[in-house]
Formats: C-alpha cells, sequence, structure tokens
C-alpha cells in the first residue's frame, strides 16, 4: 500500500465516525458530522490525484476506492434512514445500481476493466452533496441534490451496462 492507499483508507475509517455524528439529536453533532463527512468525501478526490501524480496507481487502490465510496455512502444513507433525514427508496436506488454493476464485473471476461467515466465520477459527488445536505437541511435543497444524484445514478448504471455487456 502507498500513500494514495492510505488516503483511500481514511474515507473508510471516517464512515463510522460520521454516523456516529449523525445518529445524534443535537443539529450541532450533525454539523460536526458534516465537517467530517466532507473531509471523507475530499479524500475521494485526493487519492486520484495522488495516485496518478506521484505514479502509485495499484491494484489495491483500484478494488479499494470504489469500495471506500460505496461504505461512506451507504453507511451515511442508513444514518440518515434512521433518523428519519432520508427516505429509504432513494437509497434503495443507489444500493440496486452498486449490486447491478457488480454483478456486471462478474459477467465480464477476464481482464476486462471497467474504468470510472467521468459521469460516475459525478455520480459520486452528486450522492455525496445530497448526502450532506440531508443530514443539516430539509425541503427543496437536499430534495433537488437527490434528484440530481438519481438520475447521474441511473444512467450511469445504463451506460456502464451499454458500454460492458458482452455482446456475443
Amino acid at each position: 500500500m502507498n500513500v494514495a492507499d492510505y488516503v483511500t483508507l481514511s474515507r473508510v475509517l471516517l464512515t463510522p465516525v460520521v454516523i456516529a455524528f449523525w445518529l445524534q439529536p443535537s443539529a450541532a453533532w450533525h454539523w460536526i458530522g458534516l465537517i467530517i463527512f466532507i473531509v471523507a468525501g475530499l479524500t475521494d478526490f485526493i487519492d486520484g490525484k495522488l495516485a496518478r501524480h506521484l505514479t502509485h496507481t495499484t491494484r489495491v487502490g483500484s478494488y479499494l476506492d470504489p469500495l471506500a465510496d460505496k461504505i461512506l455512502v451507504l453507511g451515511a444513507g442508513l444514518a440518515l434512514i434512521a433518523t428519519g433525514r432520508l427516505s429509504a427508496w432513494l437509497l434503495f436506488i443507489v444500493l440496486l445500481r452498486e449490486l447491478a454493476i457488480t454483478g456486471l464485473r462478474s459477467v465480464l471476461p477476464a481482464g476486462t476493466t471497467m474504468t470510472a467515466s467521468y459521469p460516475a465520477k459525478w455520480k459520486t459527488t452528486s450522492q455525496l452533496f445530497a448526502l450532506g445536505a440531508s443530514a443539516v437541511l430539509s425541503g427543496w435543497v437536499a430534495d433537488g441534490l437527490w434528484a440530481v444524484a438519481i438520475i447521474l445514478t441511473m444512467w450511469t448504471g445504463w451506460e456502464y451496462f451499454y458500454h460492458y455487456w458482452p455482446k456475443n
């Protein structure tokens, strides 16, 4: 493991901290959790920059990075559902897409690599913004961000199947 991989790992380790703050009844704790969540979200950008800049892309990092994203998004989403700040069906769509893409990876020919497209990166970013907004806001801002996140989630799921589903 290298520096970029450790940055990615920090995203996984920060997730339970975010969850703990977001499960508290006081809004002040939610804001502190949001700050930690933002730091965790920024590691998604930082680890990629480090890996490319230092030419330290690793096989571990290629698996750990998307896994860390899923752990952060699903963990934070479950905390928000538990506290009534997120509708479960929104996170269900996110989970369904992730399971579908995992299933797609399992039927790809050996050696085929699915790289993250720019829309897929936007999808993750939009989910992080929507989750952060849901933690501390209610109403049209969070709803609007979730609309964007769900559209990108569904679009990128379709995009991966279109490009990678075996044609033969």
